[in-house]
This record gives C-alpha cells, structure tokens and sequence, in this order.
C-alpha cells in the first residue's frame, strides 16, 4: 500500500488556503459547513456524501442540522490529516460547490 502524505494542523491550513479556501483546520479535522433550505436537503446532501465517501473508504464526521450540514474529515485509522482528507473534501465541495 502506498505511503499517504500526512499534514500537521499549520500544513493542513496552508493546504487548505491553496487547495479549498472554504475549508479550515479546526481540532485536527479539515472541516466545513454548507446552509441548504431545509433539513430535508440537509439530509440529500448527508447521503450523496455518504456515496462519495463508502466509494472511498473514507469517512467523514456528518452533522445534519436545519438549513445546515458540518463536514469534518480527518484520517482516523492514522488519527492524522493525510492526502485522503483534502481528495475527499474536494470530491464533496464538487458536490456542494
């Protein structure tokens, strides 16, 4: 299995300035909130993440609120940021975005 690269929170944030500029670095997760209409599509948005994500063996932290859904990404089976997070964040800010 190849080597992932793994990012410190300052690293991490300077990725995300250049690579996602809507992301930050928050508690060692690279996080981001979307407003949707409602808590219905709140929900649509949690399950095409889902998608995404179970097709990446990658996953995310979903909170789903009304009008609200919080990602938080970090690599837990390395307990780091690593390449996956920000592959998977822009994957979903293509979604979202």
């Amino acid at each position: 299995m190849a080597e992932t690269r793994h990012f410190s929170d300052h690293d991490a944030t300077a990725e995300a300035k250049t690579r996602l500029p809507q992301w930050h670095v928050e508690d060692g997760y690279l996080c981001r909130s979307y407003k949707t209409k409602n808590f219905a599509k709140s929900l649509l948005a949690a399950n095409a993440i889902g998608h995404f994500a179970e097709a990446a063996d990658h996953h995310p932290d979903l909170t789903v609120k009304y009008g609200k859904l919080d990602v938080a990404l970090r690599t837990h089976d390395v307990d780091s940021l690593t390449e996956k997070d920000f592959a998977l964040a822009e994957k979903i800010e293509g979604l979202m975005g």
